[in-house]
C-alpha cells in the first residue's frame, strides 16, 4: 500500500511535470486539506494545554520547571510524570506543525 507521503511525492512530480496547468479543483482541495489539518492541530493544542494546566494545578508546579527537573531525573518516574512530560513534548510538536502550516497559509494568501 502506498503511503500518504509517497502519494504527495507523486502529486508533486505530476504537478512539476506541467506546472503551467493549474487544476482549480485540485488547488482548492489541497488548500482545504491544509486548513483542515491546521484546525485539527489547533484543537489538539487546546486539549494538550488543558491537560498540562491540570497537571500544573495538581502538582503546584509550572510545566517548564517540572520538565527541567524531570529531564534532570529529579522527579522520578511516576506514571503522571511520564504522561506530563509526554504531553509537553506532544504540545511542542503540535506547535511546530502549526507553524509549518501557518507558513504555507501565508504563502497562499
Amino acid at each position: 500500500m502506498i503511503s500518504t507521503l509517497e502519494k504527495l511525492k507523486c502529486l508533486e512530480a505530476y504537478l512539476a511535470a506541467n506546472s503551467s496547468i493549474v487544476d482549480s479543483v485540485l488547488d482548492k482541495s489541497i488548500t482545504k486539506l491544509l486548513a483542515r489539518e491546521q484546525m485539527r492541530m489547533q484543537n489538539l493544542t487546546q486539549r494538550l494545554q488543558q491537560q498540562i494546566s491540570q497537571f500544573e494545578k495538581n502538582y503546584h508546579l509550572v510545566s517548564q520547571e517540572f520538565y527541567t527537573r524531570y529531564n534532570q531525573g529529579k522527579m522520578g518516574d511516576e506514571m503522571d510524570f511520564v504522561e506530563w512530560a509526554s504531553t509537553i513534548e506532544m504540545l511542542a510538536n503540535a506547535k511546530k506543525r502549526i507553524a509549518l502550516l501557518d507558513s504555507v497559509n501565508e504563502s497562499v494568501d
